[in-house]
């Protein structure tokens, strides 16, 4: 999308007519630099987060692998694998609100652009489809389509406005650089040779052509027409400065911080900043990216399947664990703990690790170590120890098979 389209999006202006000069343009260039490098930085943050994770199709309550989880994980088309597909229609979703899927001949595909009629009770519907250089001609009932969107709160609205005034800020801080780094100097010009014309030529052509020249270029030399001095001023008020460039710095990661908050995005985590990465993804993946995929999964479930299937035990999950990367050495006393209690079999384990399943009978089975005993057992246990009067006082969690 170029910048013009981009801008027209960006303010809602899809309809109006907007009357702006070259130079308004061009302003408007340079203060929506920060902004949209933000923005989209923090939509592919997301977009390659989610994009890793794994739709998960059930049929009467078990996880099966078939047509629709070839379609969501592998190939949800001819022209995407299922990355590409998820990270374009994250992008969608986050950078307008709202993103379409249609159907067309068993092939996902996510509209690049929709207009949609709305109503009360009756059903909506979409016109004006269209996906890269194929326009449909046809309307889609929302019943036909997977259509997602986030809340009404226009996130961009709130973020132009914010933004606008740390970009007022960085214009401040480039302009006081610019001037603590320029060279400066006083010029002396003869008052005998104002009269002479050929003086006069002379010394328009050093200010508009020469001192140019000399003070771009690394190494020069200007010529000094007889009756002018020049004297270089090297104060300290007028050296090079970082202090500005600090300034610029800050006021920038300042505005990346309120970005990474309006996408509820750890702000430390954008940045990368490794300090309590374990906690920042944590938060990420709790207040980020859950509620996208909530938004989605439900979606496609009401639509791929229906209230009847459903209720069967037929639905998709999006499993976000996938985000993660998993040390299996950091991670192998909980691997211990899970098994030992039953909660998942080691095949589980392995396919969460990344790994590949064996596919064996004891590797499929759940086991439960003999220290695990049931509430009724272990008071059974209890009473036959205090006949005597003794034992009464065990405490419960230590006894053992």
């Amino acid at each position: 999308m170029g910048f013009w389209d981009w801008t027209k999006h960006f303010f809602g202006a899809d309809k109006a007519e907007i009357y702006v000069t070259a130079k308004a343009i061009e302003d408007k260039k340079n203060r929506l630099s920060i902004e949209k490098f933000g923005i989209v930085m923090a939509i592919n943050f997301i977009a390659n987060a989610i994009s890793k994770c794994e739709f998960k199709t059930f049929l009467d309550g078990k996880e099966v692998k078939g047509d629709e989880y070839y379609l969501w994980n592998i190939e949800p088309n001819i022209n995407e694998s299922s990355t590409q597909f998820i990270q374009k229609l994250i992008r969608q979703l986050l950078f307008y609100g709202e993103a379409l899927v249609i159907e067309i001949n068993g092939q996902l595909l996510v509209a690049d652009s929709f207009n949609q009629v709305e109503y009360a009770i009756k059903e909506n519907y979409f016109t004006n489809v269209s996906v890269k250089t194929m326009n449909f001609n046809k309307q889609f009932n929302m019943s036909d389509v997977m259509y997602f969107k986030l809340d009404d709160t226009n996130v961009r609205a709130l973020l132009a406005e914010l933004i606008d005034q740390y970009e007022d800020l960085t214009a401040m801080a480039e302009g006081k650089y610019k001037r603590a780094q320029g060279r400066k100097g006083i010029a002396k010009i003869n008052a005998g040779g104002k009269g002479d014309k050929d003086f006069q030529k002379k010394i328009d052509d050093l200010f508009n052509n020469q001192f140019k020249k000399y003070f771009e270029a690394e190494n020069a030399v200007v010529h000094l027409p007889k009756g002018v001095e020049y004297e270089e001023q090297q104060d300290a008020s007028v050296k090079k400065s970082t202090s500005e460039i600090a300034d610029i710095k800050s006021i920038t990661a300042e505005a990346f911080d309120r970005i990474a908050q309006a996408f509820r995005i750890p702000p430390s985590l954008l940045r990368g900043d490794i300090a309590d990465i374990g906690e920042l993804t944590n938060n990420f993946l709790s207040f980020c990216i859950d509620p996208i995929t909530t938004i989605i999964g439900e979606e496609i479930t009401r639509k791929r399947y229906g209230k009847r299937d459903f209720l069967n035990g037929s639905y998709i999950k999006i499993d976000t664990t996938n985000i993660k990367h998993v040390d299996i050495f950091s991670i192998s006393q909980a691997f211990d703990k899970l098994i030992a209690c039953g909660g998942y079999s080691i095949d589980d384990l392995r396919i969460k690790a990344g790994d590949t399943p064996l596919d064996t009978d004891w590797s499929q089975k759940h086991w439960m170590t003999k220290n695990y005993l049931g509430i009724d057992e272990q008071a059974n246990q209890i009473e036959g120890s205090g006949e005597n009067g003794e034992g009464n006082e065990t405490d419960i969690s230590n006894q053992t098979g």
